[in-house]
């Protein structure tokens, strides 16, 4: 993890993928926090669960997996069901974990490879379920990766995703005004999560139709997945205030003040978290 501007999402993960395991732990995920004193990992396993509630995931399901990070939520979803799934991402270093974790489980329905979600390379309805769990906002052009995605898809099929969203909606000027008086802190967020751009569910949805979906449904999270930042920032502190050298000091600060800001932002109704489900 470095303290410079990542020039794509491509090279953040790759730098930051080792000390998030170490911050956020198998899953690089919000969680759904039941109770506020639920610990993160089950949180963390607890969103997989509700995303899965709108999935259709079966025994015999074939399930692409975009954005697949370190293959945490493919290994979980595999150990419950037995599927088939392929995770994609264009992070080498991720990839490179997530297959290291089937091979050594044994797991050989479950495949990672390096490929853009944009054009994934598989042929024309090849799966049953698109899951594409935190990585959305990472798209800038989400219309073709939602036309890709829809493009694997057999007829019947269904997407389900889950991200961060952006809650309040301002008139031009006031958003405009709002983001130089705050320039310094998506600064500060791009730095720590990499460049992002979020979106309303609303706008999640309009997309999806546009792109070839119908029965398109959105649920809002955001209360259950805010205790998430308090856990991300005390599992980073300890490095902060340690003499351990696994991280250089300044890249811990620098995903600290991430949450920090994150958490705020979320706390004023800047920022939520939501899920989406569509057909083919």
């Amino acid at each position: 993890m470095t303290g410079a501007m990542p020039a794509n999402a491509k090279d953040h993960y790759d730098h930051v993928t080792d000390s998030w395991k170490e911050f956020m732990g198998d899953n690089l995920h919000f969680g759904y926090f039941e109770t506020e004193d639920m610990e993160l990992p089950r949180a963390t396993e607890k969103l997989i669960e509700k995303l899965l509630e709108l999935s259709d995931i079966h025994g015999n399901s074939r399930v692409l997996d975009v954005g697949c990070g370190i293959g945490g939520p493919a290994l979980f979803v595999y150990e419950k069901f037995g599927c088939s799934i392929d995770g994609i991402s264009n992070s080498e270093r991720g990839v490179q974990l997530a297959a290291a974790a089937a091979r050594e489980k044994g797991y050989d329905d479950v495949r990672f490879k390096v490929a853009d979600g944009l054009a994934n390379g598989f042929p024309d309805g090849t799966f049953d379920v698109v899951w594409i769990m935190e990585a959305t906002h990472l798209f800038s052009d989400k219309r073709a990766l939602f036309r890709e995605c829809c493009r694997v898809l057999k007829d019947g099929g269904t997407l389900a995703l889950c991200d961060v969203t952006q809650l309040m909606l301002l008139p031009m000027h006031k958003g405009l005004w709002h983001f130089l008086k705050h320039l310094k802190e998506y600064y500060q967020l791009m730095k720590a999560f990499g460049p992002a751009q979020v979106m309303t569910l609303g706008d999640y949805c309009n997309l999806l139709i546009e792109a070839g979906f119908n029965d398109v449904t959105a649920v809002d999270i955001s209360r259950k997945t805010l205790p998430t930042m308090t856990r991300w920032k005390e599992n980073a502190q300890r490095y902060a205030n340690s003499e351990d050298d696994s991280f250089a000091k300044k890249d811990v600060d620098v995903f600290i003040r991430g949450c920090e800001i994150d958490e705020a932002f979320m706390k004023q109704g800047i920022y939520g978290y939501g899920m989406v489900r569509a057909a083919k």
